[in-house]
């Protein structure tokens, strides 16, 4: 039982600093154009800046409520869903949060 909880910090811990980075990403692009400090260029070339802007804010926002309701699998789906449409390392921190959460929900350890 100690793996699957040691294994569900690892993702809350994901979730927090993923969600932070999508937030703090998101208001310096808006603030002064440096979000680029942030963004590996993982997303979709087809949204718009206001649109990816948006999308990060509240994918940073689901990921800190998601970090406290961490053995929610349909939360975590949602995360994973966010996570890819913010793109970036916030983006992918989050996805790698819910993944590692997911995991640990279903396998029998």
């Amino acid at each position: 039982m100690t793996s699957k909880s040691s294994l569900y910090s690892l993702g809350r811990l994901l979730l927090v600093i993923g969600g932070l980075v999508l937030i703090l990403g998101a208001v310096l692009e808006v603030v002064g154009g440096l979000g680029g400090l942030f963004d590996l260029n993982f997303r979709i070339s087809s949204l718009g800046f206001l649109t990816g802007v948006v999308i990060a804010i509240i994918a940073g926002v689901v990921a800190f409520i998601g970090a406290g309701q961490i053995s929610n699998a349909a939360l975590n789906i949602i995360l994973l869903i966010l996570g890819y449409l913010a793109g970036g390392l916030g983006g992918i921190l989050v996805i790698l949060g819910a993944l590692v959460a997911l995991i640990t929900k279903f396998v029998k350890t």
